[in-house]
């Protein structure tokens, strides 16, 4: 077990959002909440330490729906490069004094705060199972939990080589945890996502 406020969080919010249509999804109202509003709260209602707002499409924009959550935030001088760029960003805005960090889709406002608490409970990688992620409904989701050991192979992330290519090099170490949360399932690309969640 891993406690909470020993383990740090990367939010991607750096995308440009290209089949959302004209608006920025991140910016995009649920319930009367940003996207990307909801998405920050729910991993600061985790009790978390570190967290890291990565940004690059319309920073003041997030920033402005982030306002008073209290996060960091830092820019990614080239979210148009992909993801893999955004990833080292936040990487190497993290201290280096946590036990563990998630990587956390900006998009993915039905996530639980308590899913992540789940998994940082379960999480143990003195087992050797040190990368976690969640299971709903027989699916692999998001976030994604690491062992410190891993921000040196994300911190030499390019182009669109994101999280996903560690968890191919390393698929002995993954832990599967199992989750009541459809909302690790749920990013949002285009309008009809929202909807869809109540079909």
């Amino acid at each position: 077990m891993t406690a909470t406020k020993n383990i740090a969080a990367i939010i991607l919010a750096a995308g440009q959002s290209k089949r959302f249509g004209d608006q920025n999804k991140m910016l995009f109202n649920i319930d009367g909440t940003a996207i990307i509003r909801r998405t920050v709260d729910t991993v600061v209602s985790a009790g978390l330490g570190d967290v890291v707002l990565v940004l690059g499409n319309d920073t003041a924009g997030v920033l402005s729906a982030c306002e008073g959550t209290g996060i960091q935030d830092i820019e990614n001088q080239t979210p148009w490069a992909g993801m893999g760029t955004s990833l080292a960003t936040g990487a190497n805005a993290i201290s280096e004094d946590i036990e563990a960090f998630f990587v956390i889709l900006g998009d993915m406002p039905f996530l639980k705060s308590e899913t992540i608490t789940q998994m940082a409970a379960a999480f143990d990688p003195q087992s050797g199972n040190d990368i976690a992620v969640p299971i709903h409904n027989g699916r692999r989701g998001h976030p994604v939990l690491f062992a410190k050991k891993y921000l040196t192979q994300l911190r030499a992330l390019t182009g669109d080589h994101g999280a996903r290519s560690i968890l191919t090099k390393h698929p002995e170490c993954i832990q599967a945890i199992l989750v009541d949360d459809a909302g690790t399932l749920m990013d949002i690309d285009k309008p009809e996502d929202v909807s869809a969640r109540d079909q």
